[in-house]
């Protein structure tokens, strides 16, 4: 027992988590590294493993930046996946799922997480789009956790139509993949979707928005998580107070951004707004020179403090932007590129804060009429402002920090409980 509180000393004693997020994508690392800031200013060790950090596509810098350790590990090489959907759409896209050698090497995933696992012996690990990390623990006998948004659970749920695509999926393409792994570490294969049961999923959402699945029996709904890029405002955000209406541009790592600004420049160069668009480097530099004079252009800036400033939003469809309007009380406009992002969309729909387009074939002048009704009709501003309170109460970062704490000081390894529940063959 502390002397002092007589708190038992394990409930006292630092941990070691290690964050295996999807680090290609902004998404995936800034809410991990906000869970991982918390932990670690609660006296924990927190790691970060992922591929290459020093490749101009990753964002792993991120955390070396924030004073996390890096370990290097394999991970999927997001950036061929997504080059070749932007080119050729859904249909490269099925390929890709299925062709996965291209840029998922799933054994050496796997084997590289094991490996540094068994290095590192941490309390608990935590996947973020990942689809090995609970395999990996299961054969390192380490106790797992996983950050995955309310609307991806849900594809998993008895009442989704991709709740028999998926298994099928999991079993004759992933299974024969994982395989070579469970040989090299002579662990008897346990089913993959089991394995994601048996470990708490947390959830960066609201309950306002989504309803917990209860498919997953640890499952955590703790709040909004997002975080801001640490770099300064630009220098011409004072211009925002003037009393132009000011509409705010993004795209994330994950949307069309480059191809939507060269279609829609002639149309909103004349409209009676200013645009203020944050690239994160998704724009070129010949599209970025060839802005009308009624946009401001920056790679990054915190989105919070445009939005304070904005009466509308254009975006992609992603979970950790909409949160950041809806907290500021703004409607949105959103042009979602794929599956995931237009399910968020069309929730966002039905909430009445946000218009749906088409993020390939967008029409200029038809985004331009709804930009003028989800700016200037009151509905839609205060739909969004409905959400607002619920946000700034939610505390998403420490809910999420406790949640983990408590799984890492139980020890259960990922599995525990599943030893009847191994796949055939």
């Amino acid at each position: 027992m502390d002397a002092e509180r007589g708190a038992p000393a394990e409930s006292i004693r630092p941990l070691k988590i290690v964050f295996f997020p999807l680090g290609y994508v902004l998404a995936h690392i800034s809410r991990c590294l906000e869970i991982g800031k918390e932990l670690r200013a609660r006296g924990h060790e927190v790691v970060f493993a992922g591929d290459d950090s020093s490749h101009p596509r990753s964002r792993l810098h991120l955390a070396k930046e924030a004073g996390f350790r890096l370990e290097r590990v394999r991970e999927p090489f997001h950036p061929y996946g997504w080059d070749r959907f932007v080119r050729h759409g859904w249909t490269a896209s099925a390929v890709d799922l299925i062709r996965l050698g291209n840029w998922v090497p799933l054994q050496g995933i796997i084997e590289d997480q094991v490996e540094l696992m068994r290095k590192e012996k941490p309390d608990l690990v935590v996947g973020d789009a990942s689809i090995s990390v609970s395999t990996a623990a299961y054969i390192a006998r380490t106790p797992a956790a996983c950050i995955m948004n309310a609307y991806a659970s849900h594809f998993l749920s008895p009442q989704s139509p991709f709740h028999l695509i998926i298994p099928w999926y999991d079993r004759f393409l992933l299974a024969p993949k994982r395989k070579g792994a469970y040989e090299k570490f002579g662990v008897k294969p346990l089913d993959a979707l089991s394995l994601l049961r048996s470990i708490p999923l947390i959830s960066p959402d609201l309950p306002e928005l989504y309803d917990p699945p209860s498919y997953f029996p640890h499952y955590h709904t703790v709040g909004p998580i997002w975080a801001e890029h640490p770099g300064p405002l630009p220098d011409w955000i004072g211009e925002l107070e003037d009393g132009t209406p000011n509409v705010y541009v993004t795209m994330g790592s994950t949307g069309l951004l480059d191809a939507f600004l060269r279609r829609t420049f002639p149309v909103l160069g004349k409209a009676p707004y200013r645009f203020i668009v944050t690239t994160g480097g998704q724009a070129s530099e010949e599209t970025v020179r060839s802005a009308p004079a009624n946009f401001r252009i920056t790679r990054y800036a915190p989105g919070t403090e445009i939005l304070k400033r904005s009466q509308a939003l254009i975006f992609h469809g992603g979970n950790g932007t909409m949160y950041q309007a809806l907290l500021a009380g703004v409607p949105m406009i959103s042009l979602p590129s794929h599956l995931e992002q237009d399910v968020i969309t069309r929730i966002a729909v039905s909430k009445g804060f946000c218009i749906r387009m088409k993020a390939r074939r967008v029409s200029p002048q038809r985004l331009l009429e709804n930009l003028k009704e989800v700016a200037e009709n009151p509905s839609y501003r205060e739909a969004a402002r409905r959400f607002s309170e619920p946000i700034r109460a939610a505390n998403g970062v420490a809910r999420a920090a406790d949640v983990l704490e408590q799984w890492a000081r139980e020890g259960k390894p990922a599995g525990c409980g599943l030893n009847g529940r191994h796949h055939p063959g």
